[in-house]
């Protein structure tokens, strides 16, 4: 019976702390910074309420919380503004007479440990952001991957189906692709793709969503387009790839299936089983080639 409520007690603080986070992750550079200072005020009159050689542990707070949620900067400004507080502190109580020297060294000691702890917070913090970032993104183009592109097309999903408005997706598979890795090396082939992708990507608007989706296939997810501009996209989208392979010297051409849904699906999952599907259809005819469906 102790053991299943030293479980519900853990999961419950587990909760409680997952839930705080997700608090302050999600409130603005402003209020985190008012929220640190008003943090180092009041831990430091609980420091002079107590002692300060017994609460500037909890400096420690504000410290993290400038480093992890804000910047590294103002985790400095925090560390320098905690190491002041307890020196001031400090002075203002003057219970213990020591040697001139050992409170300016016991206030840079604890600096120096805010600072660690500020610098290392804010590393493990970049490196998180880095292994997020490594995992929705394709490591050879920079594009969005697979996952990414669910996650931000079910949000399209939603407005769409919200709003009534229609959509397109574009679906690009290189033609000849495969001759490129076979004869110019697989360094070529990873040129040729972030080329593609960086091209795509200077073509459509920055609300567009581009990801590689396959070896050498792209999908585009065109937010309320309906038939005839999408068509327009498409075009351009073929025409600058086309001179781009052409000034390059680079012998690939493009199959794009295209979807207009007037209707919103129920998932991201369908409309890539569709697209692909209708690129299947595409290749079956031949090369270079486009073709442009509306799914009502």
């Amino acid at each position: 019976m102790m053991k299943e409520e030293a479980i519900l007690t853990n999961n419950a603080f587990r909760e409680f702390v997952v839930y705080i986070y997700r608090y302050l992750e999600n409130r603005s550079k402003s209020f985190l910074i008012g929220l640190g200072i008003l943090l180092v005020i009041v831990i430091g009159f609980i420091d002079y309420l107590i002692s300060p050689d017994i609460a500037s542990i909890f400096f420690l707070l504000p410290v993290a919380l400038g480093s992890w949620f804000v910047s590294e900067k103002f985790g400095i400004l925090i560390s320098l503004t905690c190491a002041i507080a307890w020196f001031i502190i400090y002075q203002l109580k003057g219970e213990i007479l020591l040697p001139n020297y050992l409170p300016y060294w016991n206030a840079f000691i604890r600096l120096s440990f805010y600072l660690t702890v500020n610098y290392l917070l804010a590393e493990l913090h970049n490196a998180r952001k880095r292994e997020s970032k490594l995992a929705r993104t394709d490591e050879i183009t920079g594009v969005a991957n697979r996952k990414l592109f669910v996650e931000f097309a079910s949000m399209e999903l939603k407005k769409s189906r919200r709003y009534g408005h229609p959509f397109t997706v574009t679906y690009i598979d290189l033609d000849n692709f495969k001759n490129i890795n076979d004869y110019g090396g697989y360094k070529v082939g990873d040129r040729v793709l972030q080329v593609v992708a960086q091209t795509i990507k200077n073509t459509v608007r920055e609300t567009d969503i581009v990801a590689r989706i396959g070896g050498d296939e792209f999908i585009i997810f065109l937010p309320g387009l309906a038939y005839e501009p999408a068509q327009i996209v498409m075009n351009r989208v073929r025409n600058m790839l086309l001179e781009t392979m052409d000034k390059n010297v680079w012998p690939i051409t493009f199959s794009i299936g295209a979807i207009t849904y007037i209707n919103c699906p129920e998932t991201v999952e369908e409309i890539i089983e569709k697209a692909d599907y209708l690129m299947y259809c595409i290749k079956n005819k031949g090369k270079n080639i486009i073709e442009h469906i509306t799914e009502i």
